[in-house]
């Protein structure tokens, strides 16, 4: 739509209409203030994919106090992957276990992406949490060791050939009822989860496992089954094992 095509539709416009579309634009006049962590990775190398993931913020915020959840995450992630033209799977086009969206930059490999979002209280600003990897209905009914072990070492193999980047956006705020200050989008890598095919049967002994994902000399990450929920949840991932893409502060 070119700007006289737009003044005539706005001309057209209702009393009611003319105040939504105001309070729209005040929020694209106050976009989030981003913050590049990592310069040149495969998002950050394009100024115009941040500066439409920050002025879709703006937008959200001028409607609500609420966090940019999961749902939304995507629509707007895949969004601006859109407006650079990027080859994307269509939305609800998921046919492979675990991915949640396809993305193929105009320069760069293929991404099968799983996202996240979080807006807990008292995020760390070392390490991250994702509450559910992936869901693991069979540690109800693996009874011994080795079954655990098998079944825990074969679930990795098909997410780590299935999923090539991790990616959650953290949303920062004060109190639950608070609009986020800050939001953070981190890139975890797959690769994290590589020491799990090593780990040994005594690991496996307890009916729900606690898994160290070692990298280098040291823990990056923790697996854990959570045997109550049926779910994979990684604790304590270590930031500096990540890359921290770009943040959005809103103060």
């Amino acid at each position: 739509m070119t700007l006289d095509e737009l003044k005539a539709t706005l001309d057209a416009f209702s009393p009611v209409k003319i105040e939504f579309v105001a309070r729209v634009m005040e929020s694209l006049a106050n976009p989030p203030s981003a913050n590049i962590r990592s310069k040149g990775t495969w998002l950050t190398g394009e100024p115009d994919w941040i500066e439409y993931f920050g002025l879709a913020l703006s937008v959200h915020h001028g409607a609500t106090t609420e966090p940019l959840g999961l749902s939304s995450f995507e629509t707007v992630f895949r969004n601006a992957c859109e407006h650079l033209h990027w080859s994307i799977d269509p939305p609800g086009s998921r046919t492979q276990r675990f991915v949640d969206m396809v993305v193929l930059p105009k320069s760069g490999n293929r991404r099968r992406l799983s996202l996240k979002s979080t807006a807990a209280r008292n995020l760390s600003k070392t390490a991250l949490h994702i509450s559910k990897l992936t869901e693991a209905a069979w540690i109800q009914d693996a009874r011994t060791a080795r079954d655990r072990r098998d079944r825990t070492l074969e679930l990795f193999r098909q997410y780590q050939s299935a999923v090539t980047q991790i990616v959650m956006l953290r949303a920062f705020r004060e109190d639950i009822d608070k609009i986020p200050h800050k939001y953070q989008l981190v890139e975890v890598p797959v690769s994290i989860f590589d020491s799990i095919q090593q780990a040994p049967l005594k690991v496996f002994e307890r009916d729900a496992p606690v898994i160290e994902c070692i990298v280098g000399d040291r823990v990056a990450a923790v697996v854990a089954v959570d045997r109550s929920d049926a779910k994979i949840t990684v604790r304590r991932v270590q930031l500096s094992a990540c890359t921290v893409h770009a943040e959005w502060d809103r103060a």
